[in-house]
């Protein structure tokens, strides 16, 4: 396709949306990207691949074993709690990808932004022990294993086999109304609903997980908005100062806080599609 645009065209764009285009078409050339980075707890056994996810893409057949050692090579260490591996998997899993989306991955903020949040391709640990990652991996590629399934249904003409994490729709309206701080008050009054000993059990665990999930969105909005507030400080130009003050408020609140008016209701949404889309390679448990 040629991207010449018509000078008739160019006239109609605001400067900071002809900015905007012009950096797209930079393609390579440009200094920031949304690249997958990948994150590791630093054990030997340590898998961040989760091929199954892939099955729907035949394309992907023949890598799958240098995706494994690939990803794994490019893996960056995430320090980890002292009594991380005595924690359930769900457990393990909220609070690794919280601490990589909040504390590992940058926040920045291009020129002329006015929504914050950029970064959110991550491939992450499976957290799993030495143990459970050994029976994890005899599923998938025993000689009974998934991946021998799937290769069986596509040699035969199937086609695409299985289904893929990430391809739903997820509930914007109630999140916006009620605000992540609505939805934690929520997660935690049905964990304290429980008895002492579903507290300790599997449906204990699982609460738990999502308590430490649902505080992700308004700890990563407010190192947003301390960066806003810095940039601010740092700018000669009064139009744009206003717009990060405005964006540090927003992000201060938002999506925390049930969102309140236009802006902050794409701010909010924003940062909720970001996260989805931030674990999307993981289905949610180990087969």
């Amino acid at each position: 396709m040629n991207q010449t645009m018509d000078p008739r065209d160019k006239q109609k764009n605001s400067d900071r949306i002809q900015w905007l285009r012009d950096y797209y078409f930079l393609g390579n050339k440009r200094e920031w990207n949304n690249e997958y980075t990948v994150w590791s707890t630093g054990t030997p056994w340590d898998l961040q691949y989760h091929e199954f996810t892939y099955y729907i893409v035949p394309e992907t057949y023949l890598m799958f074993d240098v995706m494994r050692g690939g990803y794994a090579q490019a893996a960056r260490t995430v320090p980890i709690e002292q009594d991380f591996w005595d924690k359930s998997i769900a457990e393990r899993r909220a609070f690794f990808v919280k601490e990589v989306m909040v504390n590992h991955l940058p926040q920045e903020i291009l020129p002329g932004d006015l929504i914050a949040g950029g970064r959110f391709n991550i491939l992450t640990s499976m957290c799993l022990d030495e143990k459970e990652q050994a029976a994890y991996n005899g599923k998938i590629l025993g000689k009974n294993g998934v991946r021998a399934k799937v290769k069986w249904f596509h040699d035969h003409g199937y086609g695409n086999v299985g289904a893929t994490s990430g391809h739903l729709i997820p509930g914007h309206e109630r999140a916006l109304k009620i605000g992540w701080k609505g939805i934690a008050s929520e997660i935690s009054a049905r964990f304290y609903s429980l008895e002492e000993t579903e507290q300790s059990g599997p449906k204990g665990s699982q609460l738990r997980a999502m308590m430490t999930a649902s505080r992700t969105a308004g700890e990563l909005a407010g190192k947003y908005s301390l960066l806003c507030k810095s940039l601010m400080e740092k700018e000669a130009d009064p139009v744009r100062q206003k717009e990060l003050d405005r964006m540090a408020k927003l992000l201060s609140r938002v999506p925390w806080e049930p969102a309140q008016g236009f802006w902050e209701a794409v701010q909010a949404l924003w940062i909720n599609h970001m996260l989805v889309m931030s674990d999307e390679n993981y289905p949610g448990k180990t087969l």
